[in-house]
C-alpha cells in the first residue's frame, strides 16, 4: 500500500520547488494531483519526477495567466464599445425625435406650451425622453388652460427638470 509519510514528504517537496520559482500552491491541489497520479500509474512519483511536475505546474500557470490577460484585453475593448454604442444611439434617437417635432409638427403649439397626446403609464418628456429617473417631471395647475367653467376646473401643465420643456396633455 502507500506510505502516508512518503506521500506527505512528496507533497512538501513539490510545494518547495514551486515556491522556489516565486509562486505558491495549496497542499490540497498537490494532494489531489498525487491521488490522480497514483490512480493512473499505480505508484507515487519518484524523487527525480518532482522537479518536472513543479515545472509543468508553473508552465500551466503561465499559460492560464497569458490567456486571462488576453481575455481581459478583449473584454475591455468589447465593454468600451458596448458602453459607447447605446449612448450614441440614444443621442441620435433623441435628436431625430426633436427634428420630427420641429419639422412635422407632431405636437401642437398652444402659445408657448406644447400639447401632446396623453401617454399610458409613466409620464415621459416629449423633448428629452426623461422618464423621472434622474430628473423630475413636475405637475402644476395652469390657470390659462380651462377645462370647465362651471365648476371651474383648470388643466395641468408639466415641466421637465432636465431640458426645461413645458407641455400639456390632451
Amino acid at each position: 500500500m502507500e506510505d502516508p509519510f512518503l506521500k506527505e514528504y512528496i507533497v512538501g517537496d513539490i510545494v518547495k520547488e514551486i515556491e522556489k520559482e516565486g509562486c505558491s500552491i495549496e497542499k490540497a491541489f498537490v494532494e489531489d494531483f498525487l491521488e490522480n497520479f497514483q490512480k493512473k500509474y499505480h505508484r507515487l512519483p519518484k524523487k527525480m519526477e518532482i522537479i518536472p511536475i513543479a515545472k509543468s505546474y508553473l508552465k500551466i500557470l503561465e499559460e492560464n495567466s497569458f490567456e486571462d490577460e488576453q481575455d481581459s484585453v478583449k473584454t475591455d475593448e468589447v465593454t468600451i464599445d458596448d458602453e459607447i454604442k447605446p449612448v450614441i444611439n440614444n443621442f441620435l434617437k433623441r435628436r431625430s425625435m426633436i427634428n420630427t417635432i420641429t419639422e412635422q409638427s407632431l405636437f401642437r403649439h398652444s402659445g408657448e406650451i406644447l400639447t401632446v397626446p396623453k401617454t399610458q403609464g409613466r409620464r415621459i418628456c416629449p423633448i428629452c425622453g426623461n422618464d423621472d429617473r434622474f430628473f423630475k417631471i413636475h405637475e402644476s395647475i395652469d390657470k390659462h388652460y380651462i377645462i370647465s367653467h362651471y365648476p371651474k376646473i383648470y388643466g395641468k401643465k408639466y415641466s421637465c427638470d432636465s431640458c426645461g420643456c413645458i407641455w400639456h396633455e390632451c
